[in-house]
C-alpha cells in the first residue's frame, strides 16, 4: 500500500473535475492523503485544458510552478503527475523535454492505472526522468465510480459520456478525447445513488454533448431513457441539471421528459455558436439558423418555464458585418436568460486552422464586447420579472458571521450562472433545499429572503 501527501491541481472544465475526483478517490483508497498545499504534497497531479491556447499557456505555467518547486532543495515534492488533454494534444516525449521535471504524462483511458504507475515506476527520486510507456487500460464505460468530492458534496458533477463525434471545425476535442465513448445506464446509475450517499441533492449531468448520449453504447440517443432511470431512483438527489446539449440533437422525447419529471430543472445549456447559415456551416455544426429558431420556439413550448443558457462565437473566419448583425438580431430576438460568448481561436490541428481570413483581434474584441452587453440587458429584464416571486433554492454557502447565505434556483448552473443572496437563512446547512421570496435584481445576481421551509423544486 502506497503513502504520502498528494495534491491535485484540476484545470478547465467541469469535465476534467469529475476525472480529477475519479483520481483522487483512486489515490486515496490505496492509501495516499489528500492535502490542498502543494508545499506540503510529495505528489501532483495536474490536470489539463488545452482546448484553446490560452488554456494550454495556463496549463503549462501550472506545470512550471510545480516544477520549480520540485528543483527547490527545501520542498517535499518528489513527483509531478501530468494528466488531461495535454496529454494528448502533445506527445509525452515534447513535455518531458519541455519541463524534465515532469515524471508521468498518463492519458485520459489510463486514469484508473495512476496508482499502479506510482507503485511500480523505477527509480524514486528527482533525479529520475524517462517517459512511461502505458497500455490503453479500461474505457470509460469500465470507470470505477469511486469519487472524492472535491466541490461542494451537495452538487455533483457526473459525467455520463467521454470523447466526441461532432467534429466542429473549429474544436479539438475529438483529437484529444477521441469518439464518443457513452457509459452504461447502470453504471451512471450506480454512480448517482454512490454520491448520493455523500450527501448529493443535486446531480449535473456533463460530456462533450450530452444529448449524443447511448448512440455507440445503444445505437441511439438514450439521454430520456437515463433522466427517467435517473429520477426512479429512490433518495435525496431533488435536481437533475443537463449540461452541453447539441442542437442538433435535441429530441421531442427529450423535452417532454423534461417537462413531465419533476426532478428535471427545467434548465438546458444548449451552446448554438452562431445562427448565419453560412458561418454554421464553416463551423460544421450540422444545423442552420432556421433550425436553431425553430428548438428555440419548441423548447420554450414544449418545456413550460424553461431557462435556456448558451455560448456564441465571435470573430470566426468569413464573419462580416452582415453576418454578426444576423447573430445580435437573433439574439435579441430570441432571448437567452443565460449566455457567454468568446472569441474564436485558431487551434492548429482542426479544420478551421488557416480556413480563411481572420476577424482582427480589435474587431472580435468589439463584437465580443456588444453581445455582452446587450446580453447583460437581457438578463437583467429576466431578473426582473422574479421580483416578489416565491422560488426553489438551495444553499450553497450557508451564513455565517453576519454575512448573508448563497443560494442558487433552478434556473441557476453552478459557476456559470448567478446566484441568490439570501437573507433569514441562518442555521441553514449546505445543501438544504428551501423556498425563497425574490427582493431585488441586478443584471445576474438577485436577493433573496427565506419565505419558509417548504421544500424545494
Amino acid at each position: 500500500m502506497q503513502s504520502g501527501q498528494f495534491c491535485v491541481i484540476s484545470l478547465g472544465c467541469a469535465k476534467n473535475r469529475v476525472d480529477s475526483e475519479e483520481i483522487i478517490g483512486s489515490l486515496v483508497k490505496n492509501g495516499y492523503s489528500l492535502t490542498a498545499e502543494l508545499n506540503e504534497a510529495d505528489l501532483v497531479i495536474i490536470n489539463t485544458c488545452a482546448f484553446i491556447r490560452e488554456a494550454r499557456k495556463e496549463t503549462i505555467a501550472a506545470i512550471k510552478r510545480a516544477a520549480r518547486l520540485k528543483k527547490s532543495s527545501s520542498a517535499r515534492l518528489d513527483k509531478i503527475v501530468v494528466v488531461g488533454c495535454l496529454a494528448g494534444y502533445y506527445r509525452e516525449s515534447v513535455i518531458k523535454k519541455a519541463i524534465p521535471q515532469v515524471d508521468h504524462v498518463v492519458p485520459i483511458d489510463n486514469y484508473s492505472s495512476i496508482p499502479v504507475i506510482l507503485k511500480n515506476a523505477p527509480g524514486q527520486g528527482r533525479a529520475r526522468s524517462g517517459v512511461t510507456k502505458l497500455s490503453r487500460a479500461g474505457s470509460s464505460s469500465s470507470k470505477s465510480i469511486d469519487r472524492f468530492l472535491t466541490g461542494p458534496p451537495h452538487s455533483v458533477y457526473i459525467k455520463i459520456a467521454e470523447g466526441c463525434n461532432n467534429r466542429c471545425s473549429y474544436c479539438l476535442i475529438p483529437s484529444l478525447r477521441g469518439r464518443l465513448r457513452s457509459r452504461s445506464i447502470d453504471e451512471i446509475a450506480a454512480e448517482v445513488r454512490a454520491v448520493q450517499r455523500l450527501g448529493a441533492r443535486e446531480i449535473i449531468l456533463v460530456a462533450q454533448d450530452t444529448t449524443a448520449y447511448g448512440l455507440d453504447y445503444y445505437g441511439r440517443f438514450m439521454l430520456p431513457e437515463l433522466l427517467q432511470r435517473l429520477c426512479a431512483l429512490n433518495g435525496e438527489i431533488a435536481w437533475i441539471r443537463l449540461m452541453y446539449a447539441h442542437p442538433s440533437h435535441v429530441t421531442d422525447t427529450l423535452l417532454q421528459v423534461m417537462a413531465t419529471e419533476s426532478k428535471i430543472c427545467k434548465y438546458i445549456d444548449i451552446p448554438i455558436q452562431h445562427v448565419s447559415d453560412s458561418i454554421l456551416e464553416l463551423m460544421g455544426r450540422k444545423t442552420t439558423g432556421k433550425d436553431i429558431a425553430a428548438l428555440y420556439h419548441k423548447m420554450r413550448t414544449i418545456v413550460e418555464g424553461i431557462t435556456l443558457r448558451t455560448t456564441v462565437m465571435v470573430g470566426y473566419p468569413g464573419e462580416g458585418e452582415r453576418e454578426f448583425e444576423e447573430l445580435l438580431h437573433f439574439l435579441e430576438q430570441h432571448p437567452f436568460e443565460r449566455l457567454g460568448a468568446f472569441i474564436f481561436s485558431p487551434e492548429r490541428g482542426t479544420a478551421a486552422f488557416g480556413q480563411g481570413k481572420p476577424v482582427s483581434a480589435e474587431e472580435a474584441s468589439r463584437r465580443l464586447h456588444l453581445v455582452m452587453s446587450r446580453q447583460k440587458e437581457i438578463s437583467r429584464r429576466f431578473n426582473k420579472d422574479l421580483l416578489g416571486e416565491k422560488v426553489a433554492v438551495i444553499i450553497d454557502v450557508p451564513a455565517r458571521k453576519g454575512k448573508a447565505a448563497h443560494a442558487r434556483m433552478p434556473s441557476q448552473a453552478p459557476e456559470v450562472d448567478g446566484r441568490v443572496i439570501l437573507s433569514g437563512a441562518s442555521g441553514m446547512e449546505q445543501g438544504t433545499l428551501s423556498m425563497a421570496r425574490i427582493t431585488a435584481a441586478g443584471a445576474y445576481d438577485l436577493m433573496g429572503e427565506m419565505a419558509d421551509n417548504e421544500p424545494g423544486q
